[in-house]
């Protein structure tokens, strides 16, 4: 075939290759996953500066910390006749079934453990969010507070969960938690000054959440390792 018109033919093929190039472009992003949904998983930064503003707390919330308060060093987690497991999330979902909340009401929805689980529930109903003066019955997400994976290095997400009880203006905020060897127990925080290594009433102002044993990472008490906060007590999830 003479030159000029095979250059002819191949102008014309252009717009249909570029078409298909396009198509196997978003099969390629279709098959990867949402990329609205992978920058999701970035979460939202900590507001560089915020003022303190007193919570506006729901019925719910009240329910939530004042039954979570009774849990503290139970040696079983059990509300209304339902034993809940002896762990981090089973404590959030106990604490939260004193409001008739069931935290775990989509989990077969996920893969993962049960805070990646509870992270992804939260994700999709859009009630995370992260502020330097968290609310009474928020939940709170840390990574990195022992080796998952078991690969020696600090870079595990969702290892662990805890419920905010009381936060004060200046930052210092009571969590409840599972405690990996004393149980269900209330230690002290604060997003505000995370680098805060003092002790308040013989207890530190950031309590030392990475477990020991663990491989060194940056940061190792909760307000270092905190990734974000959810509104779990607007979740219409009735047991």
């Amino acid at each position: 075939m003479e030159a000029w018109k095979r250059a002819i033919l191949n102008v014309m093929a252009l717009p249909a290759l570029l078409f298909l190039s396009c198509l196997g472009a978003l099969a390629s992003l279709s098959c990867a996953g949402s990329p609205s949904r992978a920058a999701d998983r970035l979460e939202i930064a900590l507001p560089i500066a915020e003022a303190y503003s007193p919570a506006q707390v729901s019925a719910a919330q009240t329910s939530i910390v004042a039954g979570g308060k009774s849990l503290v060093g139970k040696a079983s987690l059990v509300v209304n006749g339902k034993t809940y497991p002896n762990d981090c999330t089973g404590l959030v979902r106990a604490a939260y079934a004193f409001a008739d909340i069931d935290l775990a009401y989509r989990f077969g929805s996920y893969a993962g453990n049960g805070v990646r689980r509870l992270h992804e529930t939260l994700l999709d109903e859009g009630l995370l969010y992260a502020t330097r003066y968290p609310a009474p019955g928020d939940l709170i997400f840390w990574d990195n507070t022992y080796d998952a994976n078991g690969n020696g290095k600090a870079d595990d997400e969702f290892t662990h969960v805890g419920l905010i009880i009381a936060t004060e203006p200046d930052g210092a905020a009571l969590y409840l938690h599972y405690h990996y060897r004393l149980g269900p127990v209330i230690e002290r925080m604060n997003l505000v000054t995370p680098d805060d290594e003092r002790l308040i009433d013989g207890k530190p102002a950031n309590a030392v959440l990475r477990m020991r044993g663990s491989p060194p990472g940056p940061g190792s008490n909760a307000a270092q390792l905190f990734r974000v906060l959810g509104k779990g007590y607007e979740l219409k999830a009735p047991l």
